[in-house]
C-alpha cells in the first residue's frame, strides 16, 4: 500500500465528511507531512515535515515528501552499487546477477541502437543512472509508507530538465554550436519557408522534455489513483463489495509494478532516441 494510499484510508476509517475526488486529490499533492510505521492512539503516527520549509536566495528549498523519497531512492542505488560491485568488478551473487540483467538489457536493447556502440559506451553511466534512479523511485510507491517521488510533476520537470541540457550539450560537443542550431532545420527548406520553422523547431526542442515530464508524472498518477479509490470502495463499501475491489487493489499493485518498469524503460529510450538525434542530425 503507498504511503497515499494508507493516508486516505485512515481519513475515510476517520469518519471525514469529504467526497471520493477531494480525499483523492488531497493525498496526492499532500506533500507536508509524512507517515511512519509508529501506532499511536489508533492511528499511524504523521510525522509533519512544516519546519523544514525554507528559502536560499529566494528560492524554495523547503524538505517535502518527494524530496525525502529521492534521498531515500539514491541511498538504495548507492547501496545496491556497493553489494554488488567491489573494485571494479561485478560480484557473483543473486542480486549482482539480476542487476545484470538490467544492466545488459538496458545497453544492448536501447543505448547500443540508438546512439551506437562509440557515443553508447562513453553515455552509458548517464542512462544507466537514469534508469535506475527513476525505476527505484516509481517502486518506492508500491512499499508500505513509501511514495513515488515521480508522482510529483516538480520532480518529473526535473528529471526533463537534466534530459534537455544533455540533448543540448551532446549535440554541441558533437556538432559545434553552428552545427547544432542549423540541424534543428530540416535539410533543403525554401528560404521563405525558414521564418517560419525556425519558431515551430523551438517549440519541438521544448516540447521533447515536457512530453519526457508529463508521460511519466501521469503514468504514475493516474495507478495510485486508482488503488487509493480502490481502497475507499473497500472501507465504505462494506463486505458485500469488498472482495471485488480488494482483487482490483491486488490487479492494479501487479500491475503498477509493471509500469514502474515500463516508464523507466521509456524515458531512458527517449532520452536516448532525443540525445541520438542531437548527435546525428543526418540520420
Amino acid at each position: 500500500m503507498t504511503n497515499s494510499a494508507a493516508e486516505a484510508t485512515e481519513h475515510a476509517a476517520a469518519g471525514h465528511e469529504e467526497s471520493f475526488g477531494d480525499i483523492v486529490i488531497h493525498h496526492l499533492t499532500e506533500l507536508e507531512s509524512l507517515s511512519i510505521p509508529w501506532w499511536s492512539n489508533g492511528r499511524f503516527t504523521t510525522l509533519s515535515l512544516e519546519h523544514l520549509k525554507f528559502e536560499l536566495f529566494g528560492i524554495d528549498m523547503s524538505i517535502t515528501k518527494p524530496v525525502i523519497f529521492m534521498w531515500v531512492a539514491a541511498l538504495i542505488l548507492i547501496l545496491m552499487m556497493t553489494i554488488s560491485f567491489r573494485g571494479g568488478r561485478l560480484l557473483r551473487n543473486k542480486f549482482a546477477n539480476l542487476l545484470e540483467v538490467y544492466i545488459l538489457y538496458v545497453r544492448d536493447e536501447v543505448i547500443y541502437p540508438s546512439l551506437g556502440e562509440e557515443d553508447g559506451r562513453r553515455m552509458l553511466p548517464f542512462f544507466l543512472t537514469v534508469f535506475f534512479f527513476v525505476l527505484v523511485m516509481n517502486l518506492c510507491g508500491m512499499v508500505p509508507w513509501g511514495n513515488s517521488p515521480t508522482g510529483n510533476v516538480n520532480v518529473t520537470a526535473g528529471l526533463a530538465i537534466i534530459a534537455f541540457i544533455t540533448i543540448q550539450t551532446q549535440g554541441i560537443k558533437k556538432n559545434g554550436l553552428g552545427g547544432h542550431l542549423k540541424a534543428m532545420l530540416p535539410p533543403g527548406l525554401p528560404a521563405f519557408v525558414i521564418p517560419i520553422m525556425i519558431p515551430v523547431e523551438i517549440m519541438g526542442t521544448f516540447a521533447k522534455p515536457f512530453a519526457l515530464c508529463i508521460r511519466l508524472f501521469a503514468n504514475l498518477v493516474a495507478g495510485h489513483a486508482v488503488i487509493i479509490v480502490l481502497l475507499l470502495l473497500v472501507i465504505q463499501g462494506g463486505y458485500i463489495i469488498a472482495p471485488l475491489p480488494m482483487f482490483g487493489i491486488m490487479f492494479i499493485s501487479l500491475l503498477e509494478i509493471f509500469v514502474a518498469h515500463l516508464q523507466a524503460f521509456i524515458f531512458t529510450m527517449l532520452t536516448a532516441l532525443f540525445v541520438s538525434m542531437a548527435i546525428n542530425p543526418s540520420h
